[in-house]
C-alpha cells in the first residue's frame, strides 16, 4: 500500500487562491531588499510569468507550423483558405562581406565602385556575379570573402 504524501502548511498556503508567495524587491547593485509587497504587484508578476511561459509554448509550436507550411506550400507560393486565412511562403538571400580589408586588396581601386560603404560593408550586384563567374580566376578568392545568408519567411494572413 502507498503512503499518503502530505504538503506542509506553506507549499498549502502558496497554492490557496489568494495566498501570495514570499516576495520582496531588490535594489539593483545591493544586498538591499524591500519588503511589503503589494499583493496586486506579486499577482502581476505571476500572471505575466503565465503568460511568458504560454507564449514561448506557443512561439515554438508557431515556429514548427511555419516550417512545415515552408516545405508543404513552397517557396514564391500562397496557400489560401478563403475565410480564414492566407499563408505566403519567400525565400530570402543575402550577401556580405567577411573581410573588408582583404576585399579592397582584391578588388584595388575598383573597390569604392563594387562595393557599398556605410557602417557595415555590402557587396554590389556585380560584385557578386564576379564571383560567381566559372570563367574569372579571382572568383574563388572573392566568394572566400563573402557571406551568403538565405532564409524563408512565412507570413499568416486573414484572408476575406
Amino acid at each position: 500500500m502507498a503512503k499518503a504524501v502530505t504538503k506542509s502548511k506553506s507549499e498549502d498556503l502558496g497554492k490557496r487562491k489568494g495566498a501570495q508567495p514570499a516576495a520582496w524587491i531588490e535594489v539593483h547593485g545591493s544586498d538591499e531588499r524591500l519588503g511589503a509587497v503589494a499583493p496586486k504587484l506579486v499577482q502581476a508578476a505571476m500572471r505575466a510569468m503565465e503568460l511568458v511561459k504560454r507564449i514561448d509554448e506557443l512561439d515554438e509550436e508557431l515556429k514548427g507550423l511555419k516550417a512545415e507550411l515552408a516545405e508543404g506550400v513552397g517557396a514564391g507560393r500562397s496557400l489560401v483558405v478563403p475565410g480564414g486565412c492566407r499563408v505566403s511562403v519567400a525565400k530570402t538571400t543575402s550577401v556580405g562581406i567577411k573581410d573588408a580589408d582583404k576585399l579592397r586588396e582584391l578588388l584595388g581601386s575598383r573597390f569604392g565602385d563594387l562595393v557599398s560603404e556605410s557602417v557595415s560593408y555590402k557587396p554590389s550586384e556585380a560584385l557578386i556575379e564576379m564571383s560567381a563567374d566559372g570563367d574569372d580566376p579571382m572568383a574563388p578568392a572573392y566568394r572566400a570573402l563573402l557571406t551568403v545568408r538565405s532564409g524563408t519567411t512565412v507570413r499568416i494572413m486573414a484572408e476575406k
